[in-house]
């Protein structure tokens, strides 16, 4: 693992933690005690021309986000980490990314720990029901090229979110345990790795093997409009299919996704 070691100054930021090191070749590992939010230090990196592959890793963030401005909890002891890519595709190829990023993550929790991990579209990760990944991408653009693209992901592994969100729960709290939060880091980094090694033209197919969505009545909620009706598909796009009551075929591209 290539590490950096040069300091990322800036109020918001306290001393660094102690090691999160996976053994990866490619992956350059930049880590915090408390930042505002592992996005804002990641796009900051990214701008400054940081290399794709970069990992911003905090013990606690004060201001982490999800999507559509909604705040996420972050104490310590989750897992919160965002990488920066920059892969050479169109832009409006980058969503496959995000899609990537969650398949993997299930692939991992159900690997490292025997858990019904399942994928909520668009990106969020629940077992028995209950939430407990949340990933958010953000992306630049160089003309119709991306310049990079960031992949937030909020794991809870040994919090407790529950008492503040009681649809939300831990690997801890599934498991009766605490576990390494390093051994998940790097058999995610290990896993995500190889599926960008193999491209992306089957991360949809391979990402619906894993939904809850799909056969579900759900409302779907955006800054201007909400929808409702049966979730039938996602296409090659990764928007999702409703089925509406009036049996019209309405196509969604994003938006936060609730079952009514």
């Amino acid at each position: 693992m290539k590490e950096k070691r040069s300091e990322v100054r800036g109020s918001y930021l306290s001393p660094r933690t102690a090691d999160l090191s996976p053994p990866h070749k490619i992956w350059d590992i930049l880590r915090f005690g408390e930042v505002t939010s592992t996005m804002d230090i990641a796009r900051d990196s990214a701008r400054q021309g940081c290399p794709g592959f970069t990992v911003c890793i905090a013990e606690r963030q004060n201001a982490g986000r999800g999507r559509l401005s909604r705040s996420w909890l972050s104490s310590e002891g989750g897992l919160w980490l965002t990488i920066v890519l920059r892969p050479d595709i169109p832009h409006i190829s980058g969503y496959k990314l995000n899609f990537a990023a969650s398949l993997s993550l299930v692939v991992t929790l159900r690997r490292l720990f025997d858990i019904p991990a399942f994928v909520k579209w668009p990106n969020d990760i629940l077992v028995n029901e209950k939430k407990i990944v949340g990933i958010l991408s953000e992306m630049e653009l160089n003309a119709d090229r991306l310049a990079f693209v960031n992949i937030g992901i909020g794991i809870n592994v040994n919090n407790d979110p529950s008492s503040e969100e009681p649809n939300a729960s831990s690997i801890k709290k599934i498991l009766g345990r605490e576990i390494s939060k390093e051994e998940l880091l790097s058999e995610f980094l290990d896993v995500f790795e190889d599926r960008m090694t193999q491209g992306f033209d089957n991360v949809i197919s391979e990402w619906k093997k894993y939904t809850l969505t799909i056969g579900r009545y759900v409302k779907v909620v955006t800054t201007r409009e909400v929808s409702e009706g049966t979730a039938i598909d996602v296409d090659d796009d990764g928007a999702l299919l409703l089925k509406l009551a009036d049996g019209r075929v309405k196509r969604v591209i994003y938006g936060d996704c609730f079952e009514n």
